[in-house]
C-alpha cells in the first residue's frame, strides 16, 4: 500500500500503574513510528484531549499516546518539510467539542496553536451533548483508513470492531499494558493473538505476502525487542496491504445515450485521479467476480470500501439506492454528475462535481482534487442520537 495520503489512527493507553520503562518503551516505539509515516506523507486521526499521567507522578510518561503522536507530527512538519495539507485533507483530524480547548495541556498549548495556524488540523465540530465515546468512535473509524492498536481496552476494541466492519484493516500490537480505565478483555494485545490465528479478519495483504508471518514479525516481547526493528516491522506491513478501494456507482447499461460520455470521465479523468492518490479503482463488471449473485456483489464490495464514487448521469434508480445505501452506511461519498443532469428530488442538496464532457481532462482532473479535498472528510449526513 502507498502510504501517501493514508489516514494512520494509533490508539491505545495503559493502566494508571503500568510498568514505567515498559510505557516509556511504547512511547519511543511510537514515535518512531509516527516519524516514519509522516516522512512518506501519512496522515493521522488524533483524538486531541486531555493527557493523564502515571498514578502519583507529575513528570510522565502519559497513560496515553495522542500527544506524543501530535508532537512527533510537528517535529516532522519543521524537520521533514512534511506538508500540513494534501488530497485526503489535512495532517490531522481531530473530533472537537466545546470543552477541548481546556482540556490541553499548558505544556502542549504551544504546539497545538502552531499546527492550527498552520491549517494541519482538521476539525469535526460535534453537536453539544455528543459525549458518548461509542459514538465518538464511530465518527473517529469513519475518517481513518488504517487503525494500529497498542495495548488498551474497550476503547481499542470497539474501534477495531468499527475499522474491520468497515473492510479497513486492523494492526493491533503485542504490548500488554492493561488499559487506562481498567476496562475491556485484553485490548489490542489479545487483539494480536487472535489475529495471528485469523489475520484475514484484520487485514489483507497483496499476492505472494503471509499476514499472519508479516504480523508475527511486529513482536515487541513486551518491549524487549528494539523499537526501531519493531518499527520497521509495522512499515514493512503496512506497505503489503491491500490499497484502499473506491466504489464506482456508476451508469453501465452501455445501451443508453449518456454511456460513451460516463464511460469516457471514468477511464481519463476518474481512474487516473483515485490510483494517483493511492486508491484501488472497484467497478462491477470489471475483474473477477467472486459472488453467485451480482446484487450481493455489489452491496458486500460498496460497503467494505473506503468511498463510494457516486456518478449520477442518466439519473439511474440502481444508482440513488446505492448512494441512500453509501450514506447510511456514513461511509466517505462523492457525488458526481454530467453537467446537464436533471437531479430529482434532494440531490442537488449534495454538492455535486458536475463535469462537461467537451472539458480538456487535465482542467476536469483538478477540479475533481479541488473537489474532493473539499468534501472527503465531510461529516455524516445523519448523526446517531446519543444513548441515553
Amino acid at each position: 500500500m502507498n502510504l501517501n495520503g493514508r489516514r494512520i489512527h494509533i490508539v491505545g493507553s495503559a493502566d494508571p500503574e503500568s510498568d514505567p520503562v515498559k510505557l516509556q518503551y511504547a512511547h519511543s516505539l511510537l514515535s518512531k513510528l509516527t516519524f516514519a509515516l509522516a516522512k512518506e506523507g501519512a496522515t493521522f486521526v488524533i483524538p486531541i484531549a486531555s493527557e493523564p499521567l502515571l498514578k502519583d507522578r507529575t513528570d510522565g510518561p502519559s497513560i496515553i499516546f495522542d500527544w506524543t503522536i501530535v508532537e512527533t507530527i510537528h517535529r516532522a512538519l519543521n524537520e521533514e518539510g512534511v506538508s500540513p495539507t494534501g488530497s485526503n485533507g489535512r495532517l490531522i483530524a481531530t473530533l472537537v467539542t466545546s470543552k477541548t480547548d481546556g482540556q490541553i495541556p499548558s505544556t502542549r498549548r504551544e504546539i497545538y496553536d502552531d499546527l492550527r495556524d498552520r491549517e494541519a488540523i482538521y476539525m469535526d465540530f460535534l453537536p453539544p451533548g455528543w459525549t458518548a465515546g461509542a459514538l465518538r468512535r464511530q465518527r473517529l473509524a469513519q475518517l481513518g483508513d488504517i487503525l494500529i492498536g497498542v495495548s488498551g481496552g474497550q476503547g481499542v476494541e470497539q474501534l477495531a470492531i468499527e475499522y474491520s466492519t468497515k473492510g479497513k484493516p486492523v494492526i493491533p500490537l503485542d504490548l500488554a499494558m492493561g488499559a487506562s480505565q481498567r476496562d475491556g478483555s485484553g485490548g489490542a494485545a489479545r487483539l494480536f493473538d487472535r489475529a495471528l490465528a485469523t489475520p484475514a479478519d484484520f487485514f489483507g495483504v497483496v499476492e505472494g505476502g503471509s499476514p499472519a508471518e508479516l504480523l508475527e514479525r511486529t513482536r515487541t516481547r513486551n518491549g524487549e525487542t528494539d523499537a526501531d526493528k519493531v518499527v520497521q516491522s509495522i512499515m514493512n506491513l503496512l506497505h503489503k496491504l491491500l490499497p484502499p478501494r473506491v466504489f464506482y456507482v456508476r451508469l453501465l447499461n452501455d445501451d443508453l445515450p449518456e454511456y460513451p460520455s460516463v464511460e469516457s470521465f471514468f477511464r481519463n479523468t476518474v481512474d487516473p485521479f483515485v490510483k494517483q492518490l493511492g486508491y484501488e479503482p472497484l467497478q462491477m463488471g470489471v475483474g473477477q467476480n467472486t459472488f453467485a449473485w451480482m446484487n450481493q456483489a455489489i452491496f458486500d464490495s460498496l460497503h467494505h470500501s473506503s468511498v463510494a464514487l457516486v456518478d449520477l448521469t442518466g439519473v439511474r434508480p440502481n444508482c440513488f439506492m446505492e448512494l441512500g445505501y453509501a450514506l447510511g452506511n456514513r461511509q466517505k461519498v462523492i457525488v458526481t454528475a454530467r453537467n446537464d443532469t436533471r437531479l430529482p428530488f434532494d440531490a442537488f442538496a449534495f454538492e455535486t462535481f458536475l463535469w462537461n464532457e467537451s472539458e480538456e481532462d487535465t482542467n476536469r482532473f483538478e477540479r475533481l482534487r479541488t473537489h474532493w479535498e473539499r468534501n472527503i472528510n465531510m461529516p455524516t449526513l445523519v448523526r446517531p442520537n446519543e444513548a441515553i
